[in-house]
């Protein structure tokens, strides 16, 4: 145990009654707080009936790590007998076992990866608001995520009435969808109902990160189906925003693209406003196949003879490395979030055991510990710094002992390596992990989302030389927001006339 966990959990059993969020950063191990809280109230208040959801790709996990930190034998099912129960949430909200779950008295329910009950709406949400239980915690590393309106509903679920009827909260904290007002008051309230930690405050000593940039030059055919989508996604984005149309079909466009003509083909197919010059493209990216991206997968394997990590954000991707890899005689395997939670468990030890190749979506990049790997390959870079940290989280976290070894595929020429310089020289995402990486984000997405102001830069510069500066400006506020947020928090006053 360390020192802020167990201050965590003194927290959470005495000053916050039992319910409380627990929110600490990726890979500071929020389920053994929840373990050691769910013991100190053993202990003191004599909890007898413990129930956790977790997502399903989680729930082996949960119920190994409880055992093997614990000494606990937790129950998978709902027809098993015992005190302490694992359940998938996906499986915890249909009927009859809702109805069930919402009938029994329960002292105490821990709820992992809390964020998904942001939405009301939801059947997780609908779930979890109806059980009766006397102590609740809430784990996630990103208690925000869009909205300031989202900690609205998950303080709500843990302590009813803190924040008072939801317009009053509106009015008084809200100054836009992302940006709060009487911050001071705010952090006040939230400090009577969440446990934060951050890396850079509990002084572990956390392996360092070793990063290499691999640049690669496209193909002929590469180039031809990069240059030619580009131009149109350009003129197609242009005459969208003069029409006030949604332009997320061309980001996800934009980002099939640089990862691969299997991720591009599906969308490409069905994008029938490009025009005449459709066929053509289609045809481009089937006569493609091998990239040189996966080629340089292909040369890393060779020569780094050890687990490799890789992901990419696309099914389509995934696929065509995992075969790829296969024919030339590698052990790989693709991860991903439709698999079966045995097979998903399976896979995870098929992994740990040798030198082989896992090739995972964003499904891996949540809540999953790979800290026996060291060796992480970006194949495509998300355009949001913190699912980037996620992934990397799997691996850079509690009971990593080697320096991890982080590679950055991209292409020359293209967005990618735009993107790349922006995350790697202004951001310097990947040579340290950045305390508050969520909150800069919400600093400089005042005005937009990251994301669209990117797609607004790739897509409506024509001349080069201003799409970097225009990426220079952006990076410099990334630099500003961490320079105001390093300071020492301002007083109330300050805050007033600050705005």
């Amino acid at each position: 145990m360390h020192a802020y966990q167990i201050d965590s959990v003194l927290k959470v059993v005495e000053a916050l009654d039992g319910r409380a969020i627990l929110a600490d950063e990726v890979g500071l191990g929020k389920t053994i707080e929840a373990g050691l809280v769910a013991a100190e109230l053993k202990a003191r208040r004599g909890v007898r009936n413990v129930l956790i959801l977790v997502p399903a790709g989680l729930q082996t996990q949960w119920v190994e790590e409880l055992f093997a930190k614990f000494g606990w034998v937790a129950q998978k099912g709902p027809k098993e007998r015992g005190w302490l129960w694992v359940l998938s949430i996906d499986t915890a909200k249909r009927a009859p076992l809702l109805q069930q779950l919402q009938y029994v008295e329960w002292d105490l329910v821990v709820v992992d990866e809390a964020h998904h009950l942001k939405n009301t709406h939801t059947q997780n949400y609908q779930l979890v608001m109806g059980l009766k239980c006397r102590y609740l915690l809430l784990l996630t590393a990103t208690p925000m995520e869009n909205r300031l309106t989202e900690l609205y509903t998950l303080v709500n679920l843990v302590k009813p009435g803190l924040f008072g009827p939801y317009l009053r909260f509106y009015r008084q904290f809200i100054l836009d969808r992302r940006t709060p007002k009487n911050a001071a008051e705010l952090r006040g309230l939230l400090s009577q109902v969440m446990v934060r930690n951050q890396r850079h405050e509990v002084g572990l000593p956390f392996p360092g990160r070793d990063v290499t940039l691999v640049p690669l030059r496209l193909s002929r055919e590469e180039r031809e189906l990069y240059t030619g989508l580009s131009a149109s996604l350009k003129t197609e984005y242009r005459h969208r925003v003069r029409m006030d149309q949604t332009v997320l079909p061309l980001l996800i466009l934009q980002r099939e693209l640089c990862s691969s003509p299997q991720a591009l083909l599906p969308t490409l197919e069905k994008s029938d406003w490009i025009g005449p010059n459709l066929g053509e493209l289609v045809s481009l990216a089937r006569r493609v196949g091998v990239t040189e991206k996966m080629r340089a997968v292909r040369e890393l394997a060779r020569h780094i003879k050890e687990r490799m990590l890789i992901f990419t954000e696309y099914r389509g991707t995934q696929e065509a490395l995992v075969q790829f890899l296969r024919e030339d005689g590698f052990e790989a395997a693709a991860f991903h979030g439709g698999l079966r939670t045995r097979d998903r468990d399976q896979l995870v030890e098929w992994f740990k055991e040798g030198a082989r190749v896992l090739v995972s979506t964003e499904a891996g990049g949540q809540g999953i510990n790979l800290q026996f790997c060291h060796v992480v390959v970006n194949f495509d870079l998300p355009w949001n710094p913190m699912r980037i940290e996620q992934r990397i989280g799997r691996v850079h976290r509690i009971g990593q002992v080697d320096s991890v070894q982080i590679y950055n595929l991209f292409a020359v020429e293209t967005v990618e390596e735009d993107i790349l310089r922006l995350l790697h020289e202004k951001i310097d995402l990947f040579r340290t992990v950045i305390g508050e990486l969520d909150v800069i984000l919400r600093h400089i997405e005042r005005r937009g989302s990251l994301e669209k102001r990117l797609i607004d830069i790739f897509f409506w510069e024509d001349d080069h030389d201003s799409m970097v500066n225009r990426l220079e400006q952006l990076g410099n506020e990334f630099l500003a927001a961490r320079q105001r947020l390093s300071w020492p928090s301002p007083s109330p006053g300050e805050e007033r006339d600050a705005r």
